[in-house]
């Protein structure tokens, strides 16, 4: 036996430059996998700002200046048309997956849906999440939203119950403009939950040619008197309260 590995075939100059092209397709396609691997989103959150000079409400008040946080998992592709967005429920906030920092108690509430092979994969789709005008979390940090919490320009004092009436359609028009600025027209989906669902309905209503799919989740498409009562029963302890100005 020999002590080295031999050729059983002697190698020839023609043997030697398809041996070297063989290596080198083998390389790029090695590169290939770890650049597709490195652009995996890799689970940071990151809460980013849109910002409008004023906008006019449905019910023709102006609001000036506004400003919504929010949040995006993925890449968008070159014809951006890929774009998922992401409608928060009453309570939530545009953080859908991810996590801000390593110690965070807890990742975004769509953690085990959003990410790198998971049914909405950002290997695939481009993820976008926003805040809502007169989100409830106004004094949350990672939170971004113009609503009664915020200081009037006018008045230099917060809006407080000056605040204009928004609607549901409000909430969608601000997200077009944002969905806008970054040249995306045409969205792969709509998905949401309780009034995340209500936000995606009339997303389809109002841009029916815009929206390839709806997502609603656990929402209705109208409201019947067993909800409009349990939303007054959940406001009258506010409305009720002698020191609530």
């Amino acid at each position: 036996m020999h002590d080295g590995i031999e050729s059983s075939t002697p190698l020839t100059p023609g043997h030697s430059h398809r041996a070297c092209r063989l290596a080198g397709a083998g390389l790029a396609a090695c590169l290939l996998l770890f650049s597709t691997t490195t652009a995996a989103w890799n689970g940071r959150a990151e809460k980013q700002v849109f910002e409008m000079e004023e906008y006019t409400t449905v019910g023709g008040e102006t609001i000036a200046p506004v400003r919504i946080g929010w949040e995006a998992y993925g890449e968008l592709n070159e014809a951006k048309d890929n774009a998922i967005l992401i409608t928060h429920f009453f309570s939530g906030t545009s953080h859908a997956a991810g996590r801000y920092a390593e110690d965070d108690a807890a990742p975004g509430y769509w953690d085990a849906i959003i990410g790198p092979g998971k049914p909405l994969d950002t290997d695939e789709y481009y993820v976008i999440a926003s805040d809502t005008l007169v989100n409830l979390n106004a004094h949350d940090p990672n939170v971004t939203t113009t609503g009664p919490a915020t200081t009037n320009p006018e008045t230099e004092a917060p809006w407080g119950t000056a605040f204009p009436l928004v609607t549901i359609r409000d909430f969608v028009e601000v997200q077009k403009a944002l969905l806008e600025s970054q040249g995306i027209e045409r969205l792969h989906a709509v998905m949401g939950a309780s009034m995340g669902a209500l936000q995606a309905y009339e997303w389809a209503s109002a841009y029916p040619d815009q929206v390839e799919r709806l997502i609603p989740v656990i929402g209705g498409g109208e409201t019947d008197p067993w909800l409009l009562a349990t939303l007054s029963a959940w406001a009258a302890p506010i409305r009720l309260d002698p020191n609530w100005n």
